[in-house]
């Protein structure tokens, strides 16, 4: 009997032990919320030097939030008649390798142009200073709140959601992650695709990185 009573104590001081462990093991996410500040976000300076970039001032913002009680405001002056993007980054020294996926939620106003916006994430990593981005955008739906979501990618695959080659390649620079961003496309493409003119807000809330073990 005694002997039963000291394995069990010593199963119940193992399983506590393991979960301590595996808390600790566990990342925290980074989480951007934009309900006190927009936390370092910004349009870098390149982009206003570029044609086709067209994000102009970032803000703070209540006026429309998917949770909480802040969002990102970013104003904007698409054209309508050719490719332009907006494009808002964070920079900074970061470690992407405890984690494996990011997401953020994105919306457009109501009265927008429909069928030519689209998002993905863009990144620069390593030493060198590398640019990638999504292989696949996620289209935009003016009126509605969606979730611009995609995989770190930790080591090499077959089908990649990352376009880039040689050390353009996110799994090689995963602990070097320099600036993370989000650009939004207004795919117009003349004479085919031309759409009308959006001068106005794009609100982006709920910037999470995040590990799903």
């Amino acid at each position: 009997m005694l002997g039963f009573r000291l394995l069990a104590r010593i199963l119940v001081v193992f399983v506590v032990f393991s979960i301590q462990v595996l808390a600790l093991a566990t990342p925290e996410e980074i989480r951007f919320t934009f309900d006190e500040g927009i936390e370092g976000w910004k349009v870098p300076d390149w982009a206003f030097e570029k044609r086709d970039y067209v994000a102009g001032e970032v803000q703070l913002t209540e006026k429309k939030v998917k949770s909480g009680s802040g969002a990102l405001e970013i104003k904007c002056d698409f054209p309508g008649n050719r490719w332009t993007a907006a494009l808002v980054e964070l920079e900074g020294n970061m470690d992407f390798s405890p984690y494996d996926e990011m997401s953020v939620d994105i919306f457009i106003p109501r009265g927008a142009p429909k069928g030519f916006f689209k998002a993905r994430f863009v990144m620069t990593v390593g030493v060198g200073w590398h640019f990638i981005e999504m292989r696949e955008p996620v289209e935009l739906m003016p009126g509605k709140w969606i979730t611009l979501k995609t995989k770190i990618e930790k080591e090499e695959l077959m089908v990649s959601s990352w376009r880039g080659r040689g050390e353009r390649r996110l799994f090689k620079h995963i602990d070097a992650v320099k600036k993370v961003a989000v650009r939004i496309e207004y795919d117009a493409s003349p004479p085919h695709t031309i759409g009308g003119r959006y001068h106005g807000p794009i609100f982006m809330d709920n910037m999470v990185i995040s590990s799903t073990e």
